[in-house]
């Protein structure tokens, strides 16, 4: 039996951010759910043992559900450190006979490949202990008070990931004596190197990074969308449109940037029919519902700034951690005639959408005036966007 532990009860200090981390977003789906994912599909992996922190056990539960992790036998309360938390996942293997293999994965690994894992599980069988580690590239020094001390030889210097493969017999008696000694170690090999057992190094590709920090987040979705074949992973289309208000006092609306001098459009809102069909764009590209739905109990409580309503979808995008990539947009009218104030609607959308002008595009039709909005009768609105 090969049994794997996901360590997911870390406290994320480095990641300068309230949440545990592996629940932070990558591409759209949680940090650990990539793990967990290589390890339900890799043929070797009998069961998994997940160690998390008290008030992670119910979203990790939440996720084996909604991805159908079947492999998932038990989620546990990690420990007060990485050491703990381990020992506590190995104490809740039942029935593991000596020979049997534990793989011990960190969560915020997401990148592991599944015959990496099969390597250093096979590694194990024959040595006893493995783990992943890829030799390190840059020249290493021992500092001392900010300065240098000395330069280490980096012909033979690796950088140690996960998984870690030891025997269960061997990972007992390196806990044993551990808890005896009151060792404390980083790693889960070091407990084996401890009672005087080797533990053979396995090669992994560079992409096996351990996420630590935000910019960690950033490598780990580039490596994931180089992957995946990944530029633009949605793309959003929306439409609006509105008839000229009656209500002459009425301004117009356009892209949050109210146009002077004209009469505005007739709706329960402001009318600004870019606003309108840009949250739609957006909202069709996330799965989300139509504006009516999110604007309309707003309205009902004298909320009429387009703005505010278009808030709610740029939030809903950036929970998923996506973000627009580029937006087009292209109105049906007659009048009043646009192109002047295009400056002013970019500049309002850029920062309605902290998104560059250079990736706003406008342009304006009357259509021949086949239609009601070509006739000036109304505005009509059509925005494409592509969502990173």
């Amino acid at each position: 039996m090969n049994f794997a532990i996901i360590v997911a009860a870390g406290k994320s200090k480095r990641m300068r951010n309230n949440k545990n981390k592996i629940f932070l977003p990558l591409l759209s789906k949680p940090m650990v759910y990539y793990a967990l994912k290589d390890f339900q599909n890799c043929k070797l992996i009998d069961e998994i043992i997940v160690v998390a922190q008290k008030n992670g056990i119910k979203k990790i539960n939440e996720i084996k559900q909604k991805y159908n992790f079947g492999k998932i036998s038990n989620v546990i309360v990690g420990g007060e450190e990485r050491q703990d938390s381990v020992y506590n996942g190995l104490m809740s293997i039942k029935n593991a006979k000596n020979e049997d293999i534990v793989i011990v994965h960190n969560g915020s690994n997401p990148l592991v490949k599944e015959n990496e894992i099969i390597n250093c599980i096979n590694a194990a069988k024959k040595h006893g202990a493995a783990v992943l580690g890829f030799q390190l590239k840059d020249t290493i020094k021992k500092i001392s008070n900010d300065f240098i001390e000395k330069t280490i030889d980096r012909a033979n210097v690796y950088q140690m990931q996960t998984p870690q493969c030891i025997k269960y017999g061997s990972f007992i008696e390196a806990f044993s004596n551990a808890n005896k000694k009151k060792l404390k170690f980083t790693d889960d090999i070091s407990l084996v190197e401890a009672i005087g057992k080797k533990v053979k190094v396995v090669d992994c590709s560079y992409d096996n990074i351990k996420i630590t920090t935000q910019d960690d987040m950033k490598i780990a979705e580039a490596i994931l969308m180089r992957r995946h074949n990944i530029t633009a992973s949605r793309t959003g289309f929306g439409q609006d449109s509105h008839k000229f208000s009656v209500d002459r006092g009425k301004k117009l609306a356009l892209g949050g940037y109210t146009i002077p001098n004209e009469i505005g459009l007739e709706a329960n809102s402001d009318g600004d029919v870019i606003l309108h069909a840009l949250f739609n764009a957006i909202s069709s590209a996330i799965g989300e519902k139509s504006l009516g739905f999110y604007a309309d109990p707003m309205f009902k409580k004298g909320i009429t700034d387009s703005k505010e309503y278009l808030k709610v979808i740029l939030n809903k995008l950036s929970k998923k951690n996506l973000k627009i990539n580029n937006a087009s947009i292209m109105i049906e009218a007659k009048k009043p005639k646009l192109e002047k104030y295009t400056g002013n609607i970019k500049n309002s959308l850029s920062k309605i959408l902290n998104l560059e002008k250079e990736k706003i595009g406008i342009a304006y039709t009357s259509g021949d005036e086949l239609t009601a909005f070509g006739q000036g009768k109304g505005m009509q609105c059509f925005v494409v966007v592509s969502i990173a």
